[in-house]
């Protein structure tokens, strides 16, 4: 997976908020009018940086938003994950591995909608890729003597 600075939406951001939206550091610009995911293959990737904690019974969901402004002021809304509950919000959680949807605006940005209760810590990183970090390691079939 190769990843671009150009292409982060958040990098260590802080999510910990009160109930509500947390908008992404970033908003990618893509330069095109409109139907921004059509043609080669892009891949929204969130993971957890931090263990995201609350005093409640916090849920995060992460959502892109795209719009033909960079004011955001009406974006269509594309829910990239459920509302994931504490214990799948741990630290080195890859909780979206999606490609984009096809019709995307000009603009985009992540948002990490808190839900139920305040968060008390938690950092995210989201970046855009071309490929996705998909192996999984497995134990050896043989041993060396």
């Amino acid at each position: 997976m190769i990843l671009d600075t150009q292409e982060t939406f958040s990098l260590a951001q802080s999510i910990a908020a009160a109930a509500g939206d947390v908008v992404s550091t970033n908003v990618y610009d893509t330069g095109a009018p409109a139907d921004v995911g059509i043609g080669e293959e892009m891949y929204l990737y969130v993971r957890i940086g931090t263990t995201v904690t609350s005093g409640g019974a916090a849920t995060v969901q992460v959502v892109l938003q795209t719009d033909d402004n960079v004011s955001f002021s009406s974006p269509t809304e594309y829910p990239m994950s459920s509302a994931l509950a504490l214990a799948a919000l741990s630290a080195g959680a890859e909780i979206v591995k999606s490609r984009l949807p096809i019709g995307l605006e000009r603009y985009l940005r992540v948002v990490y909608r808190i839900g139920t209760a305040t968060t008390t810590a938690g950092a995210a990183d989201a970046f855009l890729t071309k490929d996705v970090q998909a192996n999984k390691p497995y134990a050896s079939g043989f041993t060396v003597q």
